[in-house]
């Protein structure tokens, strides 16, 4: 049970930053009122994603919803159900599962058109990557730590039954 406490906090944490940074950009931003940074290249501005993952198929928001609930589910049982990986794979399961949190719980806020995205970055009239949030970050980085995780432990696996032949 021990093991689960980490994760718990991270959880938690990843909602609650995403969920404050989320109020924070619709109280202080606005189609009017964005800031840039870095000459432009980090530009806060609010955005609502009414579709999926970088912006795909806008105005299908309950269709996206359902996925994420469906997907979360999965993400929760696939923590369970993987007793073998070290805490690293906790913590990355874990940061995976706030961020899908947060953005579906942005999904079911009342009168909210969609998902508040406030992070762009990139050069304008070069390229500036889809607008974001932190559940976006940290569901990516945590999906990047996992794909190494796993990749190390099939390689100790795969080392392991050479040895062993």
């Amino acid at each position: 049970m021990r093991k689960h406490i980490l994760p718990a906090i991270t959880v938690l944490a990843v909602f609650t930053a995403d969920a404050v940074t989320k109020n924070l950009a619709l109280k202080h931003l606005g189609s009017y009122n964005s800031f840039d940074f870095f000459g432009g290249f980090l530009r806060l501005d609010l955005v609502f994603n009414r579709g999926g993952v970088f912006g795909i198929m806008q105005g299908y928001k309950n269709f996206f919803m359902i996925v994420s609930i469906i997907v979360l589910l999965i993400m929760v049982a696939y923590y369970f159900y993987e007793r073998t990986m070290p805490a690293l794979f906790r913590i990355a399961m874990a940061l995976i599962i706030g961020g899908a949190a947060g953005n579906i719980f942005d999904r079911l806020v009342p009168g909210r058109p969609g998902v508040v995205d406030f992070f762009s970055v990139g050069v304008d009239g070069v390229y500036r990557w889809p607008t974001f949030n932190i559940a976006d970050s940290v569901i990516i980085a945590g999906a990047i730590l996992l794909v190494i995780i796993v990749y190390i432990e099939d390689k100790k696996k795969a080392d392991g039954m050479e040895v062993n032949s």
